[in-house]
C-alpha cells in the first residue's frame, strides 16, 4: 500500500466520528431555529410546538428512509456484483482473504503454545474468588494477547498492499468490526466464563452464561455496525436511506435485545424470591424498566441520538450503582449473623467499592462530554470562565473522593472494632472493653464532623471562595452562640472532661449528685442515658451530673450484722463464719465473684444480745449474690453447732437510735 493511500485511510478513518451528526443536521437546524423564535417571544406553546414539530419531521425521515432504503439496498446488491468481477473487485476479496489468513495464522501458532497454559488455569481449583479473580486475570491475559497478534498481523500485512480506490473503507470497517466484535466476546467471556463457573468475574447464573455472552457479542455487533455501516453507505456508496434504515434496525434490535434480558431477569428474580419465601416487592419495578428503555428509544426515534444518548447513560450509571455493591461483593462476601444482620466485609472492598462509584460517575460525565461532541481540547486549552468551573468542580470532586476513602477506612475500623467487643449485655460485668465500647462511637460521630467541615472548607476554596471571613464570622457567630447557649456549651465541655477522665462507661451502674442513678446505656456528646433498675431511662445533661459515684469500679465491700444470744462464743462464731466463707471461696460458682474470704468479728455487746460484723469483698454488682449465698450457709452452719439466732423479744439497741429517759428501747 502507497503512502499516499494509508494516509488517506488515516483520515477517513479519524473523520469518522463525525459523520453521525450529517443524517440529523437538517432536523437539528431547524428544530434550534424555530427553539430560538420561541424562546425569544416568550411563549412556551410556541416551544412545545416547535419541539413536536421537529419531531414529526424526523419521523417523517425515517418513514421516507424506510421506504427508500429497499431500493438503495438493490442498488448497492447490484453495483457489488459488478464490481467483484472485475480486476478491483478480485484484487480486493483476495488481499482481504490473505490478512484474514496472516492474522489467523499468527494467531495459532501463538495458541500452539499458549493452550496448555489456559487449560491448566481453567482446570485449577479455586478456593476463593479472589483466587478465582487472579486466576481470571491471567487466563485474560493470554486470550487478550492473542486478540493483539492478530489485530497487529492484519494492520502489519494491510500495510503493504496497494488497495483499489474505493475499497479501502470497506476494508477498514470490516477490520474494525471484526477487532470490536472479539474484544466484546473476549470480555463476556471473560466475565461470565461458561463452561467454567469457578472463574466467572460476575455474579451471573452458570446456567445462563452462554445467553449471556451471546446477547453481549449481539449488542456489540449490532453498535458497531450501527456506527461503521451507516456511514459507508451515506459517504462511499451515496445511499443515506440505506444508512439511516441500517441505524433504526440497529437501534430497534439493540432495544428489543436490553427489553428482553431485563424482562427475563426481572421474572427470574421473581421466581427466586417466590421460592425463598421472600415477599415480593410492591413498586412495579418490571414496568417502570420497561417504560424507561422504550421511553429512552422513543426519544430516539423522535429527537436524535443526542438526547437518547444522554438519558442512556443516565439509565446506564443509575443501574450500575445500585448494583455496583452486589458485584464488589461479589468478591468480598459479607457475613450474615444467626439474626439475618451482615458484618461488613472489611476495608478494602468498602474503599473498593467508594472508587468504583466514583468511577462509574466520572465514566457517565465522560460519555455525555463524547456524546454531545464536546470540544475537549479546545475546553482544556482555553481560558473560559466554564473550564475554570469545571475544573474546579472536578478538584471538589477529587477532595470528596480522598474525604470518602479517609471516612470509609475509620468508620470500617472502628465498626470492627466495636463488632469484636461485642453488643452491650445490661445482664453481664462491664468489663475492660467498657471504655471502648463508650469512646469508639463518639469517635465515629466527631470524625465525621471533622471530615464535612473539611470538605465544606476545601471545596469553598477550591471554587476560589474566600474562606477567611468565613472563618471570622463563624468565630463571632460560635461566640453569640456561646453567650446565648451557656447550658448546652457547659454540657458538652463537661461531658468532654468527664469521658478524658473516665468517670464511667457503657455497662456501669452510677450515682449522680442530683440523685440520678442507673446503668450507663448510650452516651452522647450532651447527655448520658442512665437506666435505672426499675426500668427507666432518665437522659441527664452532662452539667447536671455533679459528683458521681461509681458503683461499678474494681471492687465492692459488703457489711452486715448477725444478732445472736450474749451466751454464745465469740470465737467460735467467728470460726464457723470463717469457715464458711472458706467453703463459699471454694465453690465454682460463688469463688469466682468473692476478691477476699467472708470473714465476721465481735462488733457489739448489747443487753442480752451480740452483734456480730460480717464482710466480704467482690466484684462490682456482684455482691447481693454473694450475700444471699452467704446469708443461707450461715444459717446452716450455726444450726449444725446448735446455735440460734437472738430471741425476737429480747432488746437490742438498734445501731444510731437515741433511747431517752422514760421510754422503751427498740426491740429487734
Amino acid at each position: 500500500m502507497s503512502t499516499r493511500s494509508v494516509l488517506s485511510i488515516l483520515a477517513g478513518a479519524s473523520a469518522a466520528g463525525l459523520v453521525l451528526q450529517r443524517a440529523q443536521a437538517e432536523t437539528l437546524a431547524a428544530a434550534a431555529l424555530i427553539q430560538d423564535q420561541a424562546v425569544q417571544q416568550g411563549q412556551l406553546s410556541a416551544f412545545v410546538a416547535s419541539l413536536l414539530q421537529a419531531a414529526k419531521h424526523r419521523l417523517a425521515g425515517i418513514a421516507d428512509s424506510l421506504t427508500l432504503a429497499p431500493g438503495e439496498f438493490a442498488r448497492l446488491a447490484s453495483d457489488v456484483s459488478t464490481a467483484m468481477p472485475t480486476g478491483n473487485g478480485i484484487v480486493t476479496l483476495t488481499y482481504g482473504l490473505i490478512l484474514l489468513i496472516v492474522g489467523a495464522g499468527a494467531e495459532w501458532l501463538y495458541w500452539t503454545y499458549a493452550t496448555p497454559a489456559v487449560i491448566a488455569l481453567e482446570a485449577a481449583t479455586v478456593t476463593s474468588r479472589r483466587a478465582a479473580f487472579s486466576l481470571a486475570m491471567r487466563r485474560l491475559g493470554l486470550r487478550a494477547f492473542g486478540l493483539v497478534l492478530f489485530v497487529v498481523a492484519i494492520v502489519g500485512a494491510a500495510a503493504y498492499f496497494d488497495w483499489p480506490s474505493g475499497f479501502d473503507g470497506f476494508v477498514i470497517a470490516s477490520i474494525l468490526l471484526i477487532v470490536f466484535v472479539r474484544l466484546a466476546w473476549l470480555m463476556a467471556d471473560i466475565i461470565a466464563a461458561p463452561g467454567h463457573p469457578q472463574l466467572r468475574l460476575g455474579d451471573i447464573d452458570p446456567s445462563h452464561a452462554q445467553r449471556f455472552v451471546a446477547a453481549f457479542v449481539g449488542m456489540a455487533f449490532l453498535l458497531a455496525l450501527s456506527h461503521l455501516l451507516p456511514e459507508l453507505l451515506e459517504y462511499v456508496a451515496s445511499a443515506p436511506h440505506a444508512a439511516s434504515a441500517v441505524r433504526v434496525i440497529s437501534a430497534t434490535l439493540i432495544t428489543l435485545i436490553v427489553l428482553t434480558g431485563v424482562l427475563i431477569g426481572l421474572r427470574r428474580g421473581r421466581a427466586t424470591a417466590s421460592a425463598s419465601g421472600r415477599l415480593l416487592p410492591r413498586f412495579p419495578y418490571g414496568f417502570l424498566a420497561a417504560a424507561l428503555i422504550l421511553g429512552i428509544y422513543g426519544v430516539w426515534l423522535a429527537a436524535g441520538s443526542t438526547l437518547a444518548t444522554l438519558l442512556a447513560i443516565l439509565a446506564i450509571v443509575a443501574t450500575v450503582q445500585t448494583r455496583l455493591r452486589r458485584w464488589v461483593f461479589f468478591f468480598w462476601p459479607e457475613e450474615v449473623t444467626p439474626d439475618g444482620s451482615t458484618i461488613g466485609a472489611g476495608l478494602i472492598p468498602n474503599i473498593v467499592l467508594s472508587l468504583s462509584r466514583y468511577g462509574v460517575v466520572l465514566t457517565g460525565i465522560a460519555a455525555a462530554l463524547i456524546a454531545l461532541d464536546a470540544p475537549m481540547r479546545n475546553m482544556a486549552g482555553g481560558d473560559s470562565p466554564l473550564m475554570r468551573f469545571v475544573l474546579h468542580l472536578l478538584g471538589v470532586a477529587g477532595l470528596a473522593l480522598v474525604i470518602n476513602v479517609g471516612w470509609v477506612a475509620i468508620r470500617e475500623l472502628i465498626d470492627r472494632r466495636l463488632r469484636s467487643i461485642g453488643p452491650f449485655d445490661p445482664h453481664a460485668e462491664p468489663g475492660p472493653n467498657a471504655r471502648l465500647r463508650t469512646l469508639l462511637p463518639l469517635l465515629r460521630m466527631t470524625s465525621a464532623i471533622v471530615l464535612l467541615v473539611l470538605l465544606v472548607l476545601s471545596a469553598l476554596w477550591t471554587l476560589g471562595i474566600e474562606i477567611t471571613p468565613l472563618l471570622a464570622g463563624a468565630g463571632v457567630l460560635g461566640l453569640a452562640v456561646g453567650f446565648g447557649a451557656q447550658a448546652l456549651v457547659r454540657d458538652i465541655i463537661a461531658g468532654i472532661f468527664y469521658l478524658v477522665e473516665d468517670v464511667f462507661r457503657i455497662g456501669e451502674y452510677i450515682e449522680s449528685g442530683s440523685s440520678t442513678k442507673g446503668t450507663v446505656e448510650r452516651i452522647t456528646l450532651r447527655t448520658v442515658a442512665l437506666r435505672h433498675h426499675n426500668g427507666p431511662l432518665h437522659f441527664v445533661p452532662y452539667g447536671s451530673l455533679g459528683t458521681v459515684r461509681n458503683n461499678s469500679r474494681d471492687w465492692v465491700i459488703e457489711k452486715f450484722n448477725l444478732p445472736l444470744p450474749v451466751s454464745v462464743d465469740s470465737e467460735q462464731v467467728r470460726k464457723i463464719i470463717k469457715k464458711v466463707g472458706e467453703g463459699m471461696q471454694a465453690d465454682p460458682d460463688i469463688g469466682p465473684m468473692i476478691r477476699e474470704p467472708l470473714k465476721a468479728k465481735l462488733y457489739r455487746i448489747d443487753p442480752g444480745i451480740k452483734i456480730f460484723r460480717c464482710k466480704f469483698q467482690t466484684a462490682p454488682g456482684k455482691q447481693f449474690d454473694v450475700r444471699a449465698e452467704a446469708y443461707k450457709r450461715i444459717e446452716a452452719a450455726l444450726q449444725a453447732a446448735g446455735i440460734r439466732f437472738a430471741d425476737g423479744m429480747q432488746t437490742v439497741v438498734i445501731p444510731g437510735s437515741q433511747v431517752s429517759p422514760g421510754s422503751q428501747p427498740a426491740v429487734a
